[in-house]
């Protein structure tokens, strides 16, 4: 049996989980991070995708956006804005707000700081719409 360590994630609004672990990975922009116990201790600004937990009797996956995870000597703590399960994701509505983004995008009129924010919505409903489909794994 694995060595666990005690892990929770926390929005604003809520502690999303919190539980004892055998593994973490998630985005950074350097790629993915795993984390395991007895990790190195560390303060690492996480990116927004795919959360991967793997406790003792389960793996689960939630998409998180953009914060921290802090990483102890025995515990984890991940600090971020938005924190769902992958079953929790209207699959449909990201992939209507992707083709309402791509649609208004492609639109001569918009302007810069639009076109910003539109990217973003893209990429976030890209993210949301690939760990939908790890529930299917």
């Amino acid at each position: 049996m694995a060595k666990t360590y005690k892990f929770e994630v926390v929005t604003p609004s809520r502690i999303f989980y919190s539980d004892d672990v055998e593994l973490i990975v998630f985005e950074t922009d350097r790629g993915q991070v795993g984390v395991m116990a007895d990790h190195v201790p560390m303060l690492i600004a996480n990116q927004m995708g795919t959360l991967k937990i793997k406790t003792a009797k389960e793996t689960k996956y939630a998409f998180i956006t953009e914060g921290f995870i802090e990483i102890s000597s025995d515990k984890v703590d991940a600090v971020v804005d938005l924190a769902e399960w992958c079953d929790e994701i209207d699959v449909e509505n990201a992939k209507f707000t992707k083709k309402t983004a791509e649609e208004a995008l492609s639109n001569p009129k918009t302007d810069k700081s639009m076109k910003l924010e539109l990217r973003a919505s893209i990429e976030r409903s890209n993210a949301r719409i690939r760990t939908a489909g790890m529930m299917r794994r």
